[in-house]
């Protein structure tokens, strides 16, 4: 396929089933399956149909949809990403990720001065322009499944036992790989240049040795340059044609706590002669669950929630130690940092009142994604002439690492971005809550989020030079 060409369906042999994203009926059942070739061929004709585009989209999720890979395992994911990317001729950066890629659409508009010299820049490892102040951008779509067996019943389940897209990252990576097709083939529209981020393990439990995968990217450098970033995600809790946008938060800081209690064995027919870690726990337990409600401004979102505890081996014997565990979701970073600090107080008080001790770790996550207000302004005019119905994004503590991108501390500048949820809910596919072996998208708001990204990122880079 060449490059700035959008896929005829007529060639690549992939059908999108139901109904068209404008509504149309088309007669094709839409939880069904389809064959689909990677397409290799020029397309007939650059302003080929939506219907076209349509097709290919959700044809191709249906592949990512039957091969799922966890965090840090998306070998075949990439490789196909790859591939589809190149069959447009679409630039991919050598980032130095092992899984996960990301690519570059240069513009093809004269620079400052009537210069056209983005593409003297092909050699950089990195994409960033050293040539002319252009502004860049960046889509990100995030790719990694969840340790599940899926029950959709879906012709396109999962073929990969034990793991499920339940989370619906197929579908964001295709609305990522679909802007870049539309973006492709408009690059004279383009004020500067956009770089799309397929990014591994969203969905990983980070340490310093795995981190979550925005920051295994951040760290390469190749989005140094970046100076806004947009991301989507699906979400049930909207229809098809639906997109959520809002201002400020919209996902939870996330924070894991764990307190370790030590206490004093005994027999359990002798309580008096110990210290009971398991009554400290139950103390606590309660004490944390009004400190949340005391220590926070009642109208700014946050929850404290307590999920695991564990003491001793059998039934007749005081245990010496116990522990529990649980998080913290908040979207104001005072009200982060003031709950920590409860619980340290309160744990450490309530075990020295029954003469035990109490020892607190606590691990920081993902922070809150915080959307800008001009771009969420500037989203809400664009999904309205894309003919999608721009609602409020569904309230939600879940944690996001697109938060990553946008974080600026002493190893990064931080960068304006907007996070926006795609309704993927229909008659076809009742919602399902995320994380669930039932969770199935609606495959048709694929087309219509990749089209809203698309012209969202041209008027974006647009704003930006007219600042």
């Amino acid at each position: 396929m060449g490059a700035g060409s959008v896929p005829d369906a007529r060639e690549t042999g992939e059908a999108m089933e139901g109904k068209t994203p404008a509504g149309e009926t088309t007669g094709r059942d839409p939880r069904a399956d389809t064959t689909v070739d990677i397409a290799t061929s020029a397309a007939s004709d650059e302003a080929a149909d939506l219907q076209d585009l349509s097709d290919y989209l959700v044809g191709n999720y249906r592949w990512f949809h039957r091969h799922p890979e966890l965090s840090y395992e998306e070998v075949g994911t990439t490789a196909r990403i790859r591939t589809l990317l190149e069959a447009h001729g679409i630039e991919v950066l050598d980032s130095g990720l092992r899984t996960g890629l990301v690519a570059i659409i240069r513009t093809d508009a004269p620079a400052p001065g009537g210069r056209r010299d983005n593409r003297d820049n092909r050699n950089n490892r990195d994409g960033r322009d050293t040539h002319v102040d252009r502004p860049v951008i960046a889509i990100r779509g995030d790719i990694d499944a969840l340790p599940l067996d899926e029950r959709t019943g879906l012709a396109y389940s999962s073929e990969n036992p034990g793991v499920m897209h339940a989370c619906g990252h197929d579908v964001n990576l295709m609305v990522a790989l679909g802007a870049a097709v539309l973006l492709s083939s408009r690059s004279d529209e383009l004020a500067g240049d956009v770089k799309v981020v397929f990014q591994p393990a969203e969905e990983v439990r980070a340490d310093e040795e795995h981190p979550t995968g925005a920051v295994a990217v951040r760290r390469t450098g190749v989005l140094d340059d970046v100076r806004v970033f947009l991301g989507t995600h699906d979400t049930d809790e909207l229809g098809v044609g639906q997109i959520g946008i809002s201002s400020g938060a919209v996902s939870g800081a996330v924070d894991k706590f764990r307190i370790d209690i030590t206490g004093h064995g005994t027999h359990a027919a002798h309580p008096d002669k110990g210290v009971n870690p398991v009554s400290v726990a139950a103390a606590i337990v309660t004490a944390l669950q009004n400190l949340a409600s005391q220590e926070v401004d009642p109208v700014h979102p946050h929850v404290l929630t307590v999920t695991h505890l564990e003491a001793g081996d059998t039934w007749n014997v005081v245990p010496s130690t116990a522990f529990l565990e649980g998080t913290v979701r908040t979207a104001d970073v005072d009200d982060r940092d003031r709950i920590r600090q409860g619980i340290l107080r309160v744990s450490e008080l309530t075990a020295q009142a029954f003469g035990a001790h109490a020892d607190v770790a606590w691990t920081p996550s993902s922070p809150s994604v915080i959307n800008d207000s001009g771009l969420a302004a500037a989203a809400r005019e664009v999904a309205e002439t894309s003919g999608l119905l721009s609602v409020a994004s569904p309230a939600t503590l879940g944690g996001e690492d697109f938060s990553y991108y946008l974080r600026h501390d002493d190893e990064w500048t931080g960068a304006a971005g907007l996070f926006v949820h795609l309704g993927a809910a229909s008659a076809e596919f009742p919602p399902h809550v995320i994380h669930s072996p039932f969770f199935a998208p609606d495959p048709r708001a694929i087309p219509s989020g990749a089209r809203f990204l698309a012209d969202l990122s041209i008027r974006v880079l647009h704003d930006l030079v007219g600042e």
